[in-house]
């Protein structure tokens, strides 16, 4: 069937083409199927590549230090878990340097990097005061909700929970996969899973406090302060130093995935980029800008031009 609808194809290509050239026009009555395409016209608007720019490596590292901060965010985050679990710190500290590094982070974000101070704080007291009055109240809940669930269990949804997270997690790309929503409350339920591991309420209420100051707060302060390097410095030497008191097996592997991310990966997206092939031509769907973009920027051209003629 192919062979044949090619040979008529090609046999009405002598027949007409001498005579009259297709034309890629709608309006037009003309002596070809309706499903005609010239080869040589349709492979002319073949575009490649159009506005690729090539990542160097210190760009890919930089990158790549997004996934390190929250990485070792996710890996501080267990460690709390596990030194309050078995009893190596207390966890009235936990609260306090919570308690201390949130209020310290709120000062600079609302007297330093916003511009509303005085119409959010009121708004912020609240929030808080609900918060920790709730947080309260359904601690005993949190704290018995998964309690008939067995260990491994938790421990295989936290970790499957983590790895959503880091997934979903808005990284400042502009991508279909991130959801802010999913990725926080894939971290809420691991603080609820390993809440109920805990040996009391209070326990697991400064746990759940903690995934909140971690995973909500403290990515707003990072991306106001556009991620700074300092806090991925910070956290990962934290990290290492903790990690070398628990395990020195879980030390290794936490460096070596250090490695992997800031290291691997841009090493291979840097090698595979040449690769990559992006192509556009009249297949493509239309993309109409949209109107409100349009006139804003038409008015500002005639602002520009009215200024001129001043």
């Amino acid at each position: 069937m192919n062979k044949d609808a090619e040979m008529k194809q090609s046999s009405w290509d002598l027949q007409t083409s001498p005579n009259k050239p297709w034309r890629k026009v709608l309006y037009e009555k003309q002596p070809y199927p309706d499903n005609y395409t010239d080869e040589k016209m349709f492979l002319r608007d073949l575009k490649k590549n159009i506005d690729i720019k090539e990542i160097t490596f210190l760009e890919a590292v930089a990158g790549a230090s997004l996934l390190l901060q929250e990485f070792c965010n996710v890996v501080a985050f267990v460690l709390i878990y596990f030194y309050i679990l078995y009893e190596w710190i207390d966890p009235f500290v936990i609260l306090v340097s919570m308690g201390i590094s949130t209020v310290l982070g709120f000062i600079y974000y609302r007297f330093f990097l916003s511009n509303s101070v005085e119409n959010r704080i009121g708004s912020d007291l609240r929030t808080l005061i609900t918060f920790i009055v709730f947080g309260r109240l359904f601690s005993p809940v949190f704290h018995t909700l998964t309690d008939t669930i067995s260990t491994d269990t938790i421990y295989t949804m936290t970790f499957v929970m983590m790895l959503v997270h880091l997934i979903f997690f808005d990284y400042g790309v502009g991508a279909a996969i991130v959801s802010s929503s999913l990725s926080v409350s894939a971290v809420v339920f691991c603080s609820i899973c390993l809440a109920s591991r805990l040996s009391s309420a209070n326990n697991a209420f400064i746990l759940i406090t903690t995934a909140v100051v971690m995973f909500v707060l403290f990515p707003v302060l990072r991306t106001e302060m556009n991620n700074p390097n300092s806090f991925k410095v910070l956290f990962l030497l934290l990290n290492t130093y903790f990690l070398y008191h628990v395990s020195i097996f879980a030390t290794i592997l936490f460096l070596l995935v250090v490695i992997l991310i800031c290291i691997i990966f841009p090493l291979l997206y840097v090698h595979y980029q040449k690769y990559k092939e992006n192509i556009y031509g009249p297949w493509d769907e239309a993309i109409v800008d949209d109107a409100d973009s349009i006139i804003c920027n038409s008015n500002s051209i005639f602002q520009h031009s009215a200024d001129d003629l001043r």
